[in-house]
């Protein structure tokens, strides 16, 4: 039987090595290389909610791997990915605005103005209530920030 101490290390050796993997990493990514968790971005957009995808709809995009939950979401984000992938490439857009960089949840997320926005915690989400246009301005810039120092910058 494992300790209590020796679960909590464990789990929080873990977390470290997502989080290594996220900072090292244009893309929110998870150890295999899959973007959010295999999460179906198109689903956010298209079905309002979040959806695990399957590795027998994938692409590989800025990086990464994306899952799909079906061939139609495939090709439509293969046909314009930038209106489907999440802002900040997937990290916590509450902490991006903080000037952190977080790997967003995909089961915690908001759609703003056609925009999917992934968010560690649900207490980050809730802060994204209010000033969303301030917020998001803020987030951008620092997001520009992050780009420049980490050297992947897209033009």
């Amino acid at each position: 039987m494992v300790s209590p101490g020796k679960f909590l290390l464990m789990c929080l050796l873990s977390l470290l090595g997502t989080v290594s993997v996220a900072l090292a990493h244009p893309v929110n990514v998870n150890s295999d290389g899959v973007a959010i968790n295999g999460y179906d971005t198109v689903a956010y957009h298209r079905m309002e909610e979040a959806i695990p995808g399957s590795e027998e709809y994938s692409t590989d995009w800025n990086g990464a791997t994306w899952w799909f939950s079906r061939a139609e979401h495939l090709e439509l984000f293969t046909q314009n990915p930038e209106a489907y992938a999440p802002r900040y490439n997937g990290h916590c857009a509450n902490g991006i605005s903080d000037g952190h960089k977080v790997p967003g949840n995909p089961e915690i997320y908001r759609i703003i103005d056609g925009d999917l926005y992934l968010f560690f915690s649900q207490w980050g989400r809730l802060q994204w209530q209010f000033n969303q246009t301030e917020q998001i301005e803020l987030a951008d810039r620092k997001w520009l920030r992050f780009q420049r120092e980490l050297g992947y910058l897209r033009e």
